[in-house]
């Protein structure tokens, strides 16, 4: 509903439009006291306000020096003067046109003036329908004469983008308007632009030029300073000591911002009038002006409270009316007149501005990745799910973590193995003047070794050879010396092996032998051999045990607790198997100083070595190029380098006993490495990623920090698996979140 009033000459022509098509008019005299009491209360206005008013400097206000009681005063002249205009408005010429508007049962009423002495009046203030009985109030709300033909539309965006300008700052303070819009940052973003003693004027004009007509668009703009009314030019704003810019000048970049979604404009200046029905004009939806001049304080109440309303879910509207409520009730005494001041200028049509309150799906299209990110977290998935590729990380990965103990000295003091390596090598059978028979150890020399084992305080002996062929000449002094080993109470632990022929049946020890211990599955994953032999983790498993498990439980039957998952072959696991990975499967850890696995010697040296070393457990394993007894170099594996940062004259291959004894000891001593897969920390590095550069562009924040993430996660990374045993992959994550951060210019930007 548009109440449209003309003045010609002393009569006004009042004209109520509804429903397009419909239309009732009416004529009534303008009283010249109406404009007296308008002049005598802005003059008491004027008094009362005279310090810090958002008046350009340089206005000529005409005021005395108060020497009288100028808020008795104001308030005197208020109501003279609203008696005065609703005595007119609420005359019989108007009676058919208030009736009608109450009995539309509209809430609101959009008002448009075509004279300066109309347009002034406090329309806002005018109690329509009271007269009827109407307990619905009609709010009063300004158009302008020439409302453009295209409205702003809203555009879609992830939060409210505000364009804050502040102007010439000269007896004023904007710390409050500061303070309250940073109150909307969790849900806007705001850009500020403004005077600064540094800019010259030039250049400060065109950031203005420019940040109005940002190509991403605005929602709200928001002017605090100096302005005031022009005749032709739709206003001017200090924007500096000394120096305006008038509305015309700007009118261009604010048509194209309306073009991109600019919908409401606050101006919380003086004299706001014609920058209103500019703005309108050019086709906002919603503008609040102040109509006469205010001073600083009520004008920083009015935005505190209209911002704290608007971002209480109300719109535009209600925030005007809420915030003229709050500074005629609660402020009345402190700010009389003060709730005359703003209007509210609107198009009919225009739906009533509200900030945007993101749904949760809105909220998760911001995190949708661009095609880019895509590309990137596509690409470092596949790299993460190909076993090569996996082998090769985690043997840099456990060479970093040798390095990081030994700078921290952290895991690498002296200690006492649980385990004595004894390496029957190519030394070892010719200084016996040994043979091999077909390519296999002659068992009178491992019958000796036995022997000279049986007289040490060594509980359990793993024989790491596979015994599964006859030797006539040399079968019955091995068992011998087996019968012997039993009888002065040693465990024996057999090497086995699944049969290629048949997966469910096992090559084992003779049952000459097998009969004076036990057997262990010999067999270890990959190469080189970084991940643990498990519980369950073949189909054969439910017969046998992998060797290092077997020799652990002959020494403490205890030790394979249930209890400790590590130990079995999780769920998970299994599931990754199903699509060639290796989820949550423990790992050797190699990054341990060889001389806390094992004590080392060769057979010859220890069968003529007096003394009897105290480890509990003693391997007999080849060593050299000696096989151990299945398909040449069957048993053995690429050496990890972490392995050769401590004993840098590894050869380039490490026998099977030597990664026995490695899991024997992560066995023992409860060190299980448990690795996170690298395609879960790579999914976290890209949300990482995604939100840091949501956080930088809505922050303004300076991006060049965040590069410092990558080294603080390292080291965490690092220290994390020395003191939890788990490892959290770093180089696939940690450029996932570089590439991501990679798209951001070392600049803050604004977000899309």
């Amino acid at each position: 509903m548009l109440l449209k009033i003309w003045r010609v000459e002393q009569t006004c022509l009042f004209e109520l439009v509804w429903n397009e098509a419909h239309t009732l008019s009416a004529k009534l005299i303008y009283p010249e006291t109406l404009t007296t009491l308008y002049q005598t209360w802005q003059n008491t206005y004027l008094q009362f306000y005279r310090s810090t008013l958002r008046a350009r400097p340089g206005l000529v206000l005409n005021l005395e020096e108060p020497e009288i009681d100028w808020r008795t005063r104001l308030v005197q002249a208020e109501a003279t003067f609203l008696a005065e205009f609703h005595y007119w408005v609420n005359s019989a010429e108007l009676l058919e046109i208030r009736r009608q508007i109450t009995r539309s049962k509209t809430s609101t009423l959009y008002l448009r003036c075509d004279s300066p002495e109309i347009v002034k009046l406090p329309w806002e203030s005018w109690q329509i329908g009271s007269e009827f009985g109407s307990g619905q109030p009609i709010h009063v709300i300004r158009t302008s004469v020439a409302l453009c033909a295209e409205q702003a539309k809203p555009v879609r965006r992830t939060r409210n983008r505000i364009l804050v300008i502040l102007g010439d700052e000269t007896g004023l303070n904007f710390e409050a308007e500061r303070a309250a819009l940073q109150q909307l940052d969790h849900r806007t973003e705001i850009s500020l632009v403004g005077w600064q003693p540094a800019i010259r004027t030039p250049e400060l004009l065109q950031q203005i030029k420019t940040a109005i007509a940002d190509p991403e668009g605005w929602d709200i703009l928001f002017f605090a300073g100096h302005s005031n009314e022009t005749a032709l030019t739709g206003g001017e704003l200090g924007i500096a000591p000394n120096t305006s810019i008038l509305m015309s000048e700007i009118a261009p970049q604010l048509k194209t911002a309306q073009e991109r979604g600019l919908q409401f404009a606050i101006f919380n200046s003086c004299n706001g009038l014609s920058i209103a029905e500019l703005l309108i004009k050019l086709g906002l939806n919603q503008v609040v002006v102040m109509r006469e001049p205010i001073r600083d304080d009520v004008a920083k109440d009015f935005l505190i409270h209209f911002l704290r309303y608007l971002s209480s879910h109300q719109d535009a509207q209600e925030a005007t009316i809420s915030a003229c409520q709050f500074l005629k009730l609660e402020k009345n005494l402190t700010y009389p007149s003060a709730y005359l001041i703003p209007s509210l200028f609107s198009h009919p049509q225009a739906q009533p501005f509200r900030l945007f309150t993101p749904s949760w799906k809105t909220q998760l299209r911001r995190w949708k990745p661009k095609c880019r990110e895509a590309i990137v977290l596509s690409l470092f998935a596949i790299l993460s799910s190909w076993l090569p590729i996996q082998s090769a990380l985690i043997d840099q990965r456990q060479l970093a973590q040798a390095l990081y103990r030994q700078i921290t000295r952290q895991g690498i003091q002296a200690t006492a193995p649980s385990t004595l390596l004894i390496q029957i090598n190519e030394e070892s059978l010719q200084k016996d003047g040994i043979k091999l028979i077909e390519q296999n150890l002659d068992r009178r020399y491992l019958a000796k070794v036995i022997d000279r084992i049986s007289q040490s305080e060594s509980s359990v002996i793993g024989i790491n050879y596979l015994l599964f062929r006859h030797q006539p000449s040399s079968d019955r002094i091995f068992a011998k010396s087996l019968q012997s080993a039993t009888k002065s109470g040693k465990q024996i632990v057999f090497s086995a092996t699944q049969d290629v022929q048949s997966y469910q049946a096992w090559v084992t020890a003779l049952p000459e032998f097998t009969k004076f211990g036990s057997s262990g599955d010999m067999d270890l994953l990959g190469d080189p051999a970084f991940y643990a032999r498990l519980i369950g983790d073949t189909s054969a498993q439910t017969e046998m045990l992998p060797f290092a498990y077997q020799v652990v439980r002959s020494c403490n039957p205890k030790a394979l607790n249930r209890q400790n998952e590590h130990l079995y072959f999780h769920p998970i696991t299994q599931f990754s198997a199903l699509f060639g990975q290796t989820w949550l499967h423990p790992l050797v850890d190699f990054s341990i100083p060889p001389n806390q696995v094992y004590d080392a010697v060769p057979s010859w040296q220890y069968l003529q070595n007096r003394d009897n070393p105290n480890n509990e457990i003693v391997l007999v394993v080849p060593g050299g190029q000696l096989d151990a007894g299945v398909l040449p170099g069957e048993d053995y594996f690429s050496t990890p380098l972490a392995f050769k940062f401590w004993q840098p004259n590894a050869t380039r291959k490490m026998s099977g006993g030597t990664i026995h004894a490695y899991l024997i000891h992560s066995l023992v001593a409860h060190r299980m490495i448990l690795p996170i897969p690298d395609l879960w920390i790579i999914i976290i590095a890209a949300i990482a990623g995604k939100g840091t550069i949501i956080l930088v562009t809505q922050k303004k924040l300076n991006c060049k920090w965040f590069f410092i993430v990558p080294i603080l996660y390292g080291l965490v990374s690092l220290q994390f698996y020395i003191s939890s045993q788990v490892l959290i992959p770093f180089l696939l994550p940690t450029l996932t979140y570089l590439a991501f951060l990679a798209q951001l210019n070392l600049k803050p930007q604004s977000n899309d």
